[in-house]
């Protein structure tokens, strides 16, 4: 087996799983989408090849079409933290699909891998009100959504919902790896 039938298995197992592929912007990566509400919920697969089989890592993602419309008409020079989605993070950091691996010979466990992406995606609120009032009030509904590390895109989501001024200033990444 090589990347491309990994890849093949697991685009057939989302696929029946109701997910869509799609790409969040023009020229970007190809992610696998939950549709329902203003919210965009994604997941974008990756295949790692090792000497004794695969790893089927990636990450799950939010997009927020308005909040990406807001950046595209006032920020399009400096989308600051937001260049290509709103926060996402690896799957490799859960207990359950850290262990999305499969030794050579082995068959792929693809609709079970599938079902739990999917069950990932859909505890993810669908819409923007819902989205923020998880954040407000339950972060651990979020999990790895809301880690401290994406503090800043959530600072910044809450206020530009209170009032999308073009004055706003996008949070940004330095050098160093501070966001200010």
């Amino acid at each position: 087996m090589n990347v491309k039938e990994v890849r093949a298995v697991m685009e057939y197992a989302l696929r029946e799983e109701g997910l869509e592929e799609r790409r969040l912007f023009p020229k970007g990566p190809k992610v696998w989408t939950l549709f329902g509400g203003d919210v965009v919920r994604f997941f974008w697969p990756q295949v790692i090849r090792r000497p004794w089989g695969f790893i089927y890592n990636g990450g799950i993602g939010v997009e927020i079409p308005t909040l990406r419309q807001w950046l595209r008409e006032f920020k399009s020079e400096e989308p600051g933290i937001f260049h290509s989605y709103f926060v996402s993070y690896l799957i490799i950091n859960e207990d359950i699909s850290s262990e999305f691996m499969v030794e050579h010979g082995n068959p792929i466990p693809a609709d079970l891998w599938a079902g739990l992406l999917k069950d990932k995606l859909e505890l993810i609120p669908s819409t923007l009100d819902d989205l923020a009032s998880a954040y407000r009030r339950n972060k651990e509904q979020l999990g790895w959504l809301a880690h401290p590390h994406q503090r800043h895109a959530w600072d910044f989501l809450l206020k530009w919902r209170e009032n999308p001024d073009p004055s706003l200033s996008v949070p940004k990444m330095l050098p160093n790896g501070r966001i200010v």
